[in-house]
């Protein structure tokens, strides 16, 4: 049966000799991996860029379908000092969304976040613990606090993987970071680095807890 719904291309391999292997995030069945036949011999016909929403078209029938026709449905030309984070994206959607799921809201997100790098100055960590945060809630698996109504500013919480966030006994745990900070953190208004960072390295240890140590290449980048 022939389908055809939206999609961004986010990775790609070569496929045997003459043709190349597109996976796609898609709204309603996370990645998907189809074969383009012919575009490896023929740079022409492959003409999918990074960062732009498709309709993809291909025949179901098959274990591994063949891409028949695609469009541009939406395109989003960012500035270019974003294409790192871009891709940082791209590679965190590639190792952890499975195939055959929803991710609507994941997909939805991941569209606003392409939208406001079209008007964005935030600083790339900033924008990059954005999306993380909302990714990482959209999966389950959010950082969160029994009662974030009690955040005292002038308090040292830290983040306890079991527990959440809890007053700190100690201003060495590398997980610590003062309330005024964790308040910013809920309301995406955090700007100072190295409490991003912070934030960060626990969403790190969340991923890696979740998806086997996974080793995102482009979070070394910035």
């Amino acid at each position: 049966m022939n389908v055809s719904h939206s999609g961004f291309l986010i990775h790609t391999r070569k496929y045997k000799e003459t043709s190349t292997i597109i996976h796609i995030f898609s709204r309603h069945k996370g990645i998907e991996s189809l074969i383009f036949k012919g575009s490896f011999t023929n740079k022409d016909k492959f003409k999918f860029s990074l960062f732009n929403e498709y309709l993809f078209s291909y025949n179901d029938k098959y274990s591994f379908p063949y891409l028949s026709k695609f469009e541009i449905i939406n395109s989003f030309p960012f500035d270019k000092k974003y294409y790192l984070l871009g891709l940082y994206v791209n590679e965190l959607l590639y190792k952890t969304i499975r195939e055959g799921y929803d991710y609507e809201k994941i997909y939805e997100h991941y569209k606003s976040f392409l939208v406001n790098l079209l008007k964005s100055s935030s600083s790339l960590k900033r924008l990059a613990l954005v999306f993380e945060k909302s990714f990482i809630e959209n999966l389950g698996y959010g950082l969160y606090m029994l009662n974030d109504k009690d955040i005292n500013d002038n308090h040292l919480y830290s983040y306890d993987f079991d527990e959440g966030f809890k007053i700190s006994d100690s201003a060495q745990n590398k997980y610590s970071l003062p309330g005024s900070a964790l308040k910013q953190f809920f309301s995406n208004t955090l700007e100072n680095s190295i409490h991003i960072d912070i934030i960060r390295l626990i969403i790190k240890r969340i991923l890696n807890k979740h998806y086997e140590n996974i080793n995102l290449m482009g979070d070394k980048l910035f």
